[in-house]
């Protein structure tokens, strides 16, 4: 979510930054700009499943932190366990109900303004090809439909021709249509300072460029800010649609309309804005940082508490061939979490329910082949306590596991076991995206201490995240 959210600052900020470069250029200019960043903001978080990732370069800047736990002998306290350290849990529900809370009452406002200015034009009666409405404050459009105060017939020519200008020209411009872009981007990003930023310019510019159409067809600059004015004028009630004289902007466009330089938007720069658009959206939401972890390919399972099974207490003599283990397991067993992700308690639970006669390695072996992941995980846990080489050829293939907490536990067990016949696996591992097997890859290298490794772990000293270059530099001391 915190990605999707800079994805559409950058998307509103170069739509802010287009309209500053386009100053000098027509008002239909900018607000093309403005109606493309709002479109693009809305399609960013829908095109980011669907396009190609695109790799950004980052790295995040060295800090103290606390890394993995320490790597322990069996018989002592809790061993390693690859995961990252646990964020402070946020209940995102009443977050998503605040959400769809400011949505729903951003949208109902908005509604109601279009029904009541629709319920203004099913009522308005016909005239010279617009409507007249005692309703109508000024002069609006609400899609094609133009509907002027009943007194319009009254005016003189020439206030009539400029008013019928201006409201044709949003006619022209679709100008209903593209508003909804900016009422829906406001709907959906209520809570973002940016939205609302580009709502108010682009009204703004959608007004000044039907100004600018008025005065390209003749119309005297004065007498058109005087017309202006007298519309802001005599609206006394609430406006319908899209108002001629929204009193917010006036100010602004007089000024540009005696004072600014107009400029006309060729087609062709028109179709450039689209072009650029079109390109530009599915490039801003393909953008990843190369960093991301823990998985880059996409994993689903993420947090460490998806791997709880909640295995309950069992007493098991340690007697048999594994009596060692069994009796390292009830040790951990019996011992309090010390967080909230701490799961070796649970996980030795687990692994004592696995006791077949005194014996616990080969169940365990045969417990990596479930098709429960987390059970899985839990026997590869248990293997690299024991650190017994029988389990390298059945925890080998888990190191390409779809679930990345699968090929981390594979990974520690094998750091753990410290089987050379798991060395050509653990360096393919130095590859994995996520850096919880990363890390164990570089351990095991490290216990190693192969000559031909020392290269690689160098080069691992550069990794993308602090933690497998820390492991690495320790790793080369």
């Amino acid at each position: 979510m915190t990605l999707a959210l800079v994805k559409i600052t950058l998307v509103m900020l170069l739509a802010l930054a287009g309209v500053a470069a386009a100053r000098r250029a027509a008002a239909a200019t900018r607000h093309a700009i403005l109606v493309a960043g709002q479109l693009a903001a809305l399609a960013v978080p829908l095109l980011g499943p669907l396009v190609p990732r695109v790799d950004v370069p980052w790295n995040p800047p060295r800090i103290k932190r606390t890394v993995a736990p320490p790597r322990i002998a069996a018989g002592g306290s809790a061993p390693a366990m690859p995961l990252p350290r646990r964020a402070r849990h946020i209940d995102i529900n009443p977050l998503l109900a605040l959400w769809l809370l400011g949505c729903a009452a951003v949208a109902a406002r908005r509604m109601r303004s279009l029904l009541c200015a629709a319920a203004v034009v099913r009522r308005a009666r016909r005239w010279n090809g617009v409507r007249l409405s005692d309703e109508a404050a000024q002069p609006f459009t609400l899609g094609r439909s133009i509907v002027l105060p009943a007194g319009a017939p009254a005016w003189d020519a020439a206030r009539l021709e400029a008013v019928l200008l201006h409201e044709r020209a949003h006619v022209a411009r679709y100008d209903s249509l593209t508003g909804l872009a900016g009422d829906a981007a406001c709907a959906v990003y209520w809570f973002h300072p940016l939205t609302w930023l580009l709502a108010k310019r682009a009204r703004l510019e959608r007004e000044r460029a039907c100004d600018e159409a008025v005065l390209a067809h003749g119309v005297a600059a004065a007498s058109y800010a005087a017309v202006l004015l007298d519309v802001a004028r005599g609206a006394s009630s609430p406006a319908h649609g899209l108002p001629m004289a929204a009193r917010s902007e006036l100010g602004r466009r007089i000024e540009a309309i005696l004072c600014g330089q107009r400029a006309s938007m060729r087609r062709g720069a028109r179709a450039l804005l689209v072009a650029c658009a079109l390109v530009a959206t599915p490039l801003v939401a393909a953008l990843s940082p190369s960093s991301s972890e823990p998985d880059l390919r996409g994993d689903a399972i993420a947090e460490p508490s998806s791997e709880w099974i909640g295995a309950t207490p069992l007493d098991v003599v340690a007697a048999g061939p594994d009596a060692a283990l069994i009796a390292t397991m009830q040790t951990l067993a019996a011992r309090a979490p010390q967080s909230e992700i701490d799961l070796v308690p649970d996980r030795a639970r687990w692994a004592l329910h696995q006791v077949r006669g005194g014996v616990l390695v080969e169940p365990l072996i045969d417990a990596l082949r479930d098709d429960d992941w987390r059970v899985r995980a839990y026997a590869a846990w248990a293997l690299g306590v024991a650190r017994d080489r029988r389990a390298t050829s059945s925890l080998l293939p888990l190191l390409r596991d779809r679930v990345w907490r699968m090929r981390a536990m594979a990974a520690f067990a094998l750091a753990e076991i410290a089987d050379p016949a798991a060395h050509e696996a653990m360096l393919d591992a130095l590859g994995d995206p996520a850096w919880q097997v990363r890390v164990e890859a570089v351990h095991y290298l490290g216990a190693m201490r192969l000559p031909t490794d020392r290269d690689v772990l160098l080069g691992m000293r550069a990794d993308r995240h602090v933690v497998v270059r820390d492991a690495a530099t320790e790793a080369t001391r």
